[in-house]
């Protein structure tokens, strides 16, 4: 009975949504992380790639709307996006400046992913959820700088996140505009949450608060974290569960991508053509098998990471495997413990 009980989970997990027009869309996202990474290597000054990759990401928002919806959803993430890099960086020069403050990033963290998803939802973002502004404020505090570099790390996300906006304006004419693969985009409701706000606290701030904790002592707690967050924006236990268990087994099989590709060590060039490949794939497969995206996304965020801040390829790739099981481990627990209601929706 049980092993019956487990294959509608099993198949849920591995089933692959059937194409929906994500070329186009995949195509100017991986146009977007590529051009900046291009002038950032030929003007050497790869250290700031990480800075270009986040806001590159603004163009990962509002794929399901019209033109001029998406636009202001993208212009909403891209500052959000921004403001989570000039946070993650300021966190980086106050760990640089004063010993042992690195655990005061996860408290930050908590707080930044539980803002952020009330406002991902009230503005009904797509993708929903703190997953990115928590992957960037995370990332940004890892990387070593110094005060002077707050403005170049302003500078270089509001440019990418600029290009993102252009690049959207030129190829709105080419993509398909509907709900993601599989899924039935909401009906807007009244202003508000779509959930109460201890669903919030508990679900983001206590599951990046418990992640991070664990995990600061025995790698790059923001990877836990960024894996605490992941599942939490499906709308039910049973799609967290399911969201976990891809993120943890995706993330398991692309670490040894990222290995056999950064192992090698190829020179920058062949790494940013990778990743606009990585990131290509990653957006035509995440509406259709997380998992499965996860095999693209999981090589491409380690790239981006190596170019910026490069370290022994063996290390970066077992602390993600570590920390992304407990991240997974943690919110899996929360899914298990807690339970919620919706809002209803008045007015």
């Amino acid at each position: 009975m049980r092993a019956r009980s487990l294959l509608p989970h099993l198949r849920r997990m591995v089933s692959v949504g059937p194409y929906g027009g994500e070329l186009p869309v995949a195509l100017r996202a991986a146009a977007s992380v590529a051009v900046p990474m291009l002038v950032l290597w030929a003007t050497g000054h790869l250290e700031w790639s990480l800075y270009a990759t986040f806001g590159a990401f603004t163009s990962l928002f509002g794929r399901t709307v019209p033109i001029r919806e998406r636009l202001r959803t993208q212009v909403q993430a891209g500052g959000v996006l921004t403001a989570s890099v000039l946070l993650g960086t300021s966190l980086a020069v106050l760990s640089g400046a004063v010993a042992g403050t690195w655990w005061v990033v996860v408290p930050v963290a908590a707080v930044w992913a539980t803002a952020v998803a009330v406002l991902s939802h009230r503005l009904r973002w797509h993708p929903p959820g703190p997953l990115f502004p928590v992957f960037a404020l995370g990332a940004c505090s890892s990387v070593p700088v110094t005060l002077d570099e707050l403005p170049v790390a302003l500078a270089v996300t509001v440019a990418a996140a600029l290009l993102a906006l252009v690049l959207t304006v030129c190829g709105a004419r080419f993509e398909y505009v509907g709900p993601p693969s599989g899924s039935v985009r909401p009906t807007p409701a009244a202003p508000g949450p779509e959930w109460t706000l201890a669903h919030y606290a508990v679900r983001y701030g206590a599951g990046v608060a418990g992640a991070g904790a664990i995990a600061t002592a025995v790698g790059h707690p923001y990877w836990a974290m960024v894996a605490a967050v992941v599942p939490m924006s499906a709308p039910d236990a049973t799609g967290r569960l399911t969201r976990a268990a891809q993120r943890l087994a995706g993330t398991l099989v692309g670490v040894v991508i990222a290995w056999a590709l950064l192992a090698a060590g190829p020179p920058p060039l062949v790494v940013i053509a990778v990743a606009a490949v990585l990131q290509a794939g990653a957006e035509l497969y995440v509406g259709r098998n997380y998992g499965l995206a996860m095999l693209f996304i999981t090589p491409l965020a380690l790239s981006m990471t190596h170019l910026a801040n490069p370290v022994p390829v063996s290390g970066l790739v077992s602390d993600r495997a570590l920390d992304t099981l407990v991240g997974v481990a943690v919110a899996v627990a929360i899914t298990l413990l807690t339970h919620e209601r919706r809002q209803e929706a008045t007015g």
